[in-house]
């Protein structure tokens, strides 16, 4: 069975630190800590029952960079299913979202293109709705084909406004803000629109968050992705009518 990890993204460059919990059984509590890819940082403790942990203490030592990916892995747990909290604070409020883990891949694993339908955004003026990649492809050689993903821009009636490209980085976070996104390809906000996202060449979690920018407080939302609605990709009979729909168009 894959190693699994709780991906924790970097939520700096819109004022928050990250931090986890999480009630495990583990012997030891391990957090990596990459910047522009590549790891900067490991830090270990020995877990109590319940354990809730921020980035000054696995990572004081490394000025915080927007980019950056910490992942927690939990040595010698032995529950085969587990949640973790993500937790982000400022010196006003904390927010938190549950979260399941993510298998860490064998070196030279190829990735299978992701699916993700961000239909949850919030495009009053005071607010800003970030859709905020994490991937991890780990120490080991990195994929050789980069990590793009293509963004489409929709309206209400799942028609394509516009179409673009993000490369993230491999262990990194990214954040994408709908807002700025869609005016920069000249599509209106007041009639509303949703983002497909497909692509990628690494293991991804992804979450929306949303901020009220007077108050700076956040909301953060995380969408069961595709496959926990739809047999098709472990059906021998539907699998390639589904990949043909979902990725027979895609070119990165």
């Amino acid at each position: 069975m894959a190693q699994k990890r709780l991906l924790v993204p970097s939520l700096v460059s819109i004022g928050h630190e990250p931090g986890f919990a999480v009630k495990t059984n583990a012997k030891t509590i391990r957090v990596r800590t990459f910047q522009d890819g590549s790891l900067a940082s490991t830090w270990e403790t020995q877990p109590s029952q319940i354990n809730r942990i921020w980035r000054s203490q696995w990572a004081g030592h490394l000025p915080a960079s927007p980019n950056e990916l910490h992942t927690v892995e939990l040595e010698g747990e032995t529950r085969p299913e587990l949640e973790g909290e993500l937790l982000f604070r400022n010196a006003q409020q904390q927010t938190a979202v549950l979260t399941g883990l993510v298998p860490l891949r064998d070196a030279g694993f190829k990735f299978s293109p992701i699916l993700h339908q961000a239909h949850y955004n919030v495009l009053f003026e005071q607010f800003e709705t970030y859709v905020v990649f994490t991937n991890l492809v780990g120490e080991s050689d990195l994929p050789s084909r980069p990590n793009k993903l293509q963004v489409e821009i929709r309206n209400l009636r799942s028609e394509v406004l516009a179409v673009t490209e993000i490369d993230i980085g491999f262990n990194s976070t990214f954040l994408l803000p709908v807002r700025d996104l869609a005016r920069t390809h000249g599509v209106r906000l007041d009639q509303g629109l949703s983002l497909r996202i497909r692509g990628g060449a690494s293991q991804f979690a992804v979450f929306t968050v949303f901020q009220n920018r007077q108050s700076g407080a956040l909301g953060i939302e995380h969408s069961l992705p595709p496959i926990y609605f739809t047999e098709a990709p472990f059906n021998p009979d539907l699998r390639a009518r589904f990949q043909k729909a979902a990725f027979g168009d895609l070119r990165l």
